[in-house]
C-alpha cells in the first residue's frame, strides 16, 4: 500500500468526486481491474467524459456499491469472464499463427 494510498483511505471524509485511482484504492482493486469495470458498465463515471481529463466517479455511489454483495459478485465474475475471453483470444491467435506458418 503505498503512502498516497494510506493518506486517501484514512480521510475522515472523502471528496464527493473521485479519479479511477481512488475507485480502486476503495474497492480493493488494481487499476486495470477498475478499467475492466468501467468498460463493461459496472462503474459508471459521472457526467461525460472531457478529452485528456480523467474519469470522475461519485464517492457516495462507489461506496454503496462495496456494501452490495450481488454488485461485488458481478464484477468479480465480469473479472473472471474478462481474464477468460482474452485466454481465448490468444489461443485462438496461436492456432491461426500455426497454420498459416509454412512447416
Amino acid at each position: 500500500m503505498s503512502n498516497e494510498e494510506r493518506a486517501f483511505l484514512h480521510l475522515p471524509r472523502y471528496p464527493a468526486y473521485i479519479c479511477l485511482l481512488e475507485v480502486c484504492w476503495l474497492l480493493g482493486l488494481k487499476l486495470h481491474q477498475g478499467k475492466i469495470l468501467v468498460a463493461r458498465g459496472l462503474i459508471k463515471p459521472a457526467g461525460k467524459r472531457r478529452r485528456r481529463k480523467g474519469w470522475l466517479f461519485v464517492t457516495a455511489s462507489i461506496l454503496e456499491l462495496a456494501d452490495d454483495r450481488e454488485w461485488l459478485d458481478k464484477s468479480r465474475d465480469a473479472l473472471s469472464s474478462h481474464w477468460e475471453e482474452a485466454r481465448a483470444r490468444k489461443k485462438s491467435k496461436r492456432k491461426q499463427a500455426d497454420q498459416v506458418t509454412p512447416g
